[in-house]
């Protein structure tokens, strides 16, 4: 009976289209606003400010969050999405965060991994200049 069961489950499984597996090819990807990545980029802020620049600003959320779609078709094995928002800071600004969200990019090439940027601070140029290297 178990064998049954086993080979009824590998049957409905290899007789799906291939774009019901395309997610194991690429991996998970989160969509721009999931609290995961933006807590992330929040993260990514504030070691920036306590290890490196001191400028003493840190973000108090987010809004306006959305995709920028890719100009090329990617046909890599890693998926990318990448993103934008505004960030409200603590002395009452609001910057551009440009992010970009890759799987297989993070612990172990399991998870997904973010990179993020704010033009206005990064004057080392880390992603180019106004993070262009992060942008599609």
């Amino acid at each position: 009976m178990k064998r049954l069961l086993l080979l009824c489950v590998v049957a409905a499984g290899l007789s799906a289209p291939a774009p019901a597996f395309a997610w194991w090819k690429k991996g998970y990807l989160p969509e721009c606003d999931a609290s995961g990545v933006m807590i992330r980029v929040l993260e990514q802020f504030r070691y920036a400010d306590r290890k490196t620049f001191h400028w003493g600003v840190d973000i108090k959320g987010f809004s306006n969050t959305y995709e920028v779609p890719e100009v090329i078709n990617n046909t890599s094995l890693i998926g990318r999405r990448f993103c934008r928002s505004t960030a409200w800071l603590t002395d009452g600004r609001t910057e551009e965060v440009v992010y970009l969200i890759e799987t297989k990019q993070g612990f172990s090439s399991v998870t997904y991994g973010v990179q993020s940027c704010l033009p206005a601070y990064d004057p080392w140029h880390v992603y180019g200049s106004w993070c262009r290297s992060i942008k599609p």
